[in-house]
């Protein structure tokens, strides 16, 4: 397959790295997010926490996250990194691939879930079991994925497991 050129590389990194910063910020700004919650909230800042969430997750984080996708794909396609030539790159495969995937089969949904949950229950959705329980598991999925894509990032700058075809 023919091989981008030396500039177009450079403005393909670029928008790489933009994309991932965007998607690393929006995950760590959901995990963060909580604790501006307050224990006494209104039903309206129950509301507006959620509408907040969601609007980070599906408008800002997964724009970003598939874009990222996308121009790590064009990275494997045409230049000489490829897909499974180094370890750094498997590890950074695996984990963007599943993050994506579960958070469009079931954090995504679970995110809207409860937007609507709390847009119909309001402050009495502090008091559904079903909502605390989607509000702890998107926390702590919000938590191992920054986690995960810090990690993908220092393996990016410190490429370990450098030629696993050796």
């Amino acid at each position: 397959m023919k091989k981008i050129t030396a500039p177009q590389q450079k403005l393909l990194k670029v928008f790489h790295l933009i994309t991932a910063s965007v998607w690393l910020s929006s995950v760590i700004a959901l995990a963060t997010l909580p604790t501006i919650s307050s224990p006494t909230a209104t039903g309206d800042e129950v509301y507006m926490y959620n509408l907040a969430y969601h609007f980070i997750d599906m408008f800002i984080l997964t724009p970003a996250a598939v874009l990222t996708l996308i121009t790590g794909l064009i990275y494997s396609l045409f230049t000489k990194w490829g897909f499974f030539q180094h370890g750094w790159l498997i590890y950074k495969w695996i984990v963007s691939l599943l993050i994506v995937i579960t958070g469009t089969l079931y954090f995504g949904p679970l995110v809207t879930e409860l937007l609507e949950i709390a847009d119909l229950k309001r402050v009495a959705a502090l008091e559904d079991r079903y909502y605390m329980q989607g509000h702890t598991i998107r926390l702590f999925a919000a938590i191992v994925n920054s986690s995960l894509l810090i990690v993908a990032v220092v393996v990016s700058v410190y490429k370990p497991w450098k030629n696993v075809r050796k």
